[in-house]
């Protein structure tokens, strides 16, 4: 009877000897934590990731480049004056006229002015630099979007991961309940006689290691939870649980994908503008043949008064007035430096159409691939899916042999483990399936619209 009392205290306490090992924050995930739904993340990520902060305020320096007001387009105004107060002893003769002297005779004199300038015409360099700016402007937005949806992929892996390892650890958790339940049968026949004492002591092994894949897993769950959390630039301690479920798009066309691929994929877009941008520069460098010209306009004023003039007498004086002037400039010739530019440019279209041709074959390729990774996933996942119903039904069927003694306790414990391997391997199956449809929206451009439904 001690026995009996003993083996008992093994099979209840022991798991939660276990449990009780975790810290107060898995405690405070399984019984406080909110479900965070993929949505939720990505809405949270949106407003608080650091990196896509970043990506947003280098559009913000884009568009400040792409303004009017750093176009040349409009003109400058400028403004001056002056004063200035002397005093000289002065000594005047002219010819045969007395000489005329005067200690500490003061003169001032004030001058002001507003100048308006304006290149009328500079050989169309402004108004393509103007239009590169705003290229820019736009490459820059497909950066930042290159970037938020690499941010949100790896989010979403993450989320996945959580997912994952939560499912697997409610596994294994049922996976000890009948390690429990097999152990105190177990224990129970050997004690009758029923048992052989090697099969009580192999199921207390299997349950012990049973329990420790359980701890082992719950720590991996713990680290890929403070990855996730650090992904939405909050408190890594941060709690909270996720949604298992995932849910499949229909109707997924390859022809379908590399069409949206080549009208969508921010890459392929990124190749693309870089070929308008360098059409731009090159078209810039050319103004450097044409001439320039300038208008000039302004109003200006001067004051003098001095109290010993050129004759020795007092002198004063005063002007005022408007003042326009244009100038044509033509550099004709400036060492080569417009046609080496205007050649350099040439080159730089040539490989950014280059690149963009490679851009698109590499886009078709990982289309292609990308789609029979797609439908390999899907197969395995439904395969799985089939898989561990069977081991399912194998698991019952072996748990009502072994209770009627129809079979061994090894026997009983491979349903078990092959129970329990199935399930994880479906639950793997899912996560990477989803995941891989996923990536092949992203390469066709609908992966934003897609996680923000």
């Amino acid at each position: 009877m001690l026995k009996k009392i003993n083996s008992l205290f093994v099979v209840l306490v022991f798991p939660m000897l276990i449990f009780a090992q975790e810290d107060t924050t898995s405690v405070a995930i399984e019984v406080k934590a909110d479900v965070i739904s993929i949505n939720n993340a990505v809405d949270i990520a949106m407003k608080k990731n650091h990196t896509i902060k970043i990506a947003r305020n280098n559009i913000k320096i884009a568009e400040n480049n792409a303004g009017l007001m750093n176009s040349g387009f409009l003109p400058t105004l400028n403004t001056n004056g002056g004063a200035t107060y002397k005093v000289d002893d002065v000594y005047n003769k002219t010819g045969n006229n007395p000489a005329t002297e005067a200690d500490g005779a003061t003169t001032e004199s004030y001058n002001y002015g507003i100048a308006l300038n304006y290149r009328l015409f500079d050989g169309m360099g402004r108004y393509y630099n103007y239009q590169k700016f705003q290229s820019s402007f736009t490459l820059e937005e497909l950066k930042s979007r290159a970037v938020i949806e690499n941010i949100l992929m790896s989010l979403i892996i993450a989320y996945y991961d959580v997912a994952k390892l939560t499912s697997k650890l409610e596994n294994q958790r049922r996976t000890i309940e009948i390690s429990n339940e097999r152990h105190m049968l177990t224990t129970s026949k050997f004690e009758y006689g029923q048992a052989g004492k090697l099969d009580m002591l192999r199921s207390e092994v299997d349950m012990n290691n049973d329990s420790i894949n359980l701890i082992n897993t719950n720590r991996d769950l713990k680290v890929a939870r403070r990855d996730f959390n650090g992904l939405l630039a909050r408190n890594v301690r941060t709690p909270f649980e996720v949604d298992t479920l995932v849910l499949f798009s229909k109707d997924i066309n390859e022809d379908k994908m590399l069409e949206l691929a080549l009208e969508q994929n921010v890459d392929y877009l990124l190749a693309l503008q870089n070929v308008d941008i360098a059409e731009l520069m090159k078209k810039s460098n050319r103004s450097g043949y044409m001439p320039k010209v300038d208008l000039k306009g302004g109003y200006s004023g001067s004051y003098s008064d001095s109290e010993n003039g050129i004759i020795g007498l007092p002198m004063h004086s005063e002007s005022q007035g408007f003042n326009a002037n244009a100038t044509l400039s033509w550099n004709i010739f400036d060492g080569g430096k417009t046609s080496v530019n205007v050649q350099n440019s040439k080159i730089a279209e040539l490989n950014a159409q280059e690149e963009s041709y490679n851009q698109k074959n590499n886009l078709e390729r990982e289309v292609s691939n990308a789609f029979v990774v797609y439908e390999n996933s899907i197969y395995v996942m439904k395969a799985e899916s089939k898989n561990m119903q069977t081991n399912q039904l194998n698991f019952e069927y072996s748990r009502d042999k072994n209770a009627l003694g129809q079979i061994n306790s090894i026997d009983y414990r491979k349903a078990q483990v092959d129970l329990e391997d199935s399930i994880n391997r479906y639950n793997e199956a899912k996560y990477l399936a989803k995941v891989a449809e996923l990536k092949l929206m992203k390469l066709a451009g609908l992966f934003m619209a897609e996680v923000q439904m």
